[in-house]
């Protein structure tokens, strides 16, 4: 069987979310492709760096899809070191022979709605460098030849039904992510 290293933050991990509603879980069950979630709530590309060769180097398996990037800007208001390090996960992926999928984050919704902790971090200005850093994504992976998984260009993000606080996405999210990564895996690893 296919393994894949689902590799992130809360939005590979699916915070608050049941399993079974998990984007990865609903993609493991429809194509029969091991989807493992190596998703941090709360984790920046800093932290990936350190876990990486554990969770997914020493796991071996055939590719990874490799989400990150956002808490780097809400928490250090910067989205180029998140660049930075996300292509210096790449370059290591690709040094072990792991086919390295990046996935592009669906964009956040605002007004967002955190109950704590969200008084913290401007969203007005964090959703413009997201804006910057997933425009940043697409160049990157077209100019690096790596396949790109677009979960902002999915669908309609604007439906609130799809967030459960602006962020994060409601087992509806899940399933549209899920559409997509389905549609994903079929053309890029099943019909190898």
């Amino acid at each position: 069987m296919v393994k894949i290293i689902c590799f992130g933050d809360s939005l590979t991990f699916g915070y608050q979310v049941s399993r079974e509603d998990k984007w990865h879980v609903i993609a493991t069950t429809k194509t029969g492709i091991s989807l493992v979630n190596r998703g941090v709530s709360g984790d920046t590309t800093v932290g990936m760096l350190k876990r990486i060769q554990k969770q997914v180097f020493d796991a071996k398996p055939d590719g990874m899809i490799l989400m990150a990037g956002y808490n780097d800007i809400f928490f250090n208001r910067s989205w180029e070191q998140a660049a930075k390090n996300l292509a210096a996960m790449v370059d290591q992926s690709r040094a072990k022979g792991i086919q390295v999928f990046v996935a592009i984050p669906p964009p956040i919704h605002l007004p967002v709605t955190f109950k704590e902790g969200g008084e913290l971090v401007d969203f007005e200005k964090a959703a413009v460098m997201i804006a910057d850093y997933c425009q940043w994504l697409r160049d990157y992976t077209t100019s690096s030849q790596l396949f790109t998984l677009d979960f902002s260009a999915a669908g309609d993000w604007c439906d609130n039904d799809l967030y459960l606080d602006g962020i994060h996405q409601s087992p509806a999210g899940h399933r549209l992510m899920a559409d997509q990564v389905i549609d994903f895996l079929e053309k890029t690893v099943i019909a190898k």
